[in-house]
């Protein structure tokens, strides 16, 4: 990774999945707030072939349908600040929304597509991320931010003044994860926090002696901080703040970002295969699902 200066931003094109519906604009606040200078952001919104709309349905009257949500994305991103020639709308048309969206995505030639998920910042529900934003997660067609669909819709409800979390797992492919999270860094000029976890000693409690137990997690701790702290200096992070932890990745990484007050947390997809992720729920994802700040989640 070059060593580049914190307040370097490189121009980005987004992609904003905009519904429309009043309650679920988060990631159109967010995206306003992310955007700098000559970036360009595209307001996408996914329709229905024209079959299934009406088998009735004449092209005049589909192409009118068309006009009437590419009006009505572009107020919802006017209003949230996204207009001029750095933001447009560009429609698609797919049977799946999550295919249409990761289609466009790619076409496009995105650096990342900011999607909303079902569970506002403060609920707890049984359906967190919904159907697609899950599915989007698994085809991962560019790096994805998922925002709590009531962020920005008030005072307490925007971007919070902690840092950026980088949760590193330290493997070969946090690479392009890690400078994505310096660019959010430098882009919402919060510091950058690298977040990173070793497993907690669970075998053995009833006879291995207490002091035993904690000289090895005293050791495998020193191990953990002293490789993320090698792993900060090589990829040019070394002024970055570090935090090691013990246990749950994803408890301990909530629990981080909730004490942290995080703007955001960034996180490295582990290149989970479609049947995989059908079968196991990824760190990524479980973040993206339960935190009350964006996640972004970069393959």
């Amino acid at each position: 990774m070059s060593d580049k200066s914190e307040t370097e931003v490189r121009t980005k094109k987004w992609g904003v999945g905009v519904e429309l519906a009043a309650d679920h604009l988060g990631p159109v606040h967010f995206a306003a707030i992310i955007s700098r200078g000559e970036d360009l952001t595209l307001g996408l919104h996914v329709l229905p072939k024209q079959h299934l709309l009406h088998p009735m349905l004449t092209p005049e009257e589909a192409k009118e349908i068309r006009k009437r949500v590419e009006r009505d994305v572009a107020d919802l991103m006017h209003q949230a600040g996204l207009a001029g020639d750095h933001a447009r709308v560009e429609l698609g048309e797919d049977d799946e929304i999550e295919e249409g969206l990761s289609d466009l995505a790619k076409r496009q030639g995105l650096d990342a597509l900011l999607i909303g998920r079902r569970a506002r910042h403060d609920e707890d529900p049984i359906v967190r991320l919904g159907e697609v934003a899950r599915r989007v997660l698994r085809r991962l067609p560019v790096p994805v931010i998922v925002v709590p669909p009531d962020f920005g819709t008030g005072p307490a409800l925007g971007l919070r003044p902690g840092p950026v979390i980088f949760a590193t797992d330290l493997s070969e492919h946090c690479e392009e994860a890690a400078n994505f999270a310096k660019d959010l860094s430098a882009r919402l000029k919060r510091p950058l926090l690298l977040a990173h976890g070793t497993q907690a000693f669970h075998w053995g409690v009833s006879y291995i002696p207490e002091a035993a137990m904690e000289q090895l997690q005293t050791q495998a701790r020193a191990g953990a901080t002293h490789k993320l702290e090698q792993w900060a200096k090589a990829h040019g992070l070394a002024d970055a703040r570090r935090h090691v932890f013990m246990g749950d990745p994803v408890r301990k990484v909530l629990e981080l970002a909730a004490d942290e007050d995080a703007a955001m947390v960034v996180s490295g997809s582990r290149k989970l295969g479609p049947v995989e992720r059908l079968l196991l729920a990824s760190v990524s994802s479980e973040l993206a699902a339960a935190a009350s700040c964006p996640v972004a989640v970069v393959g």
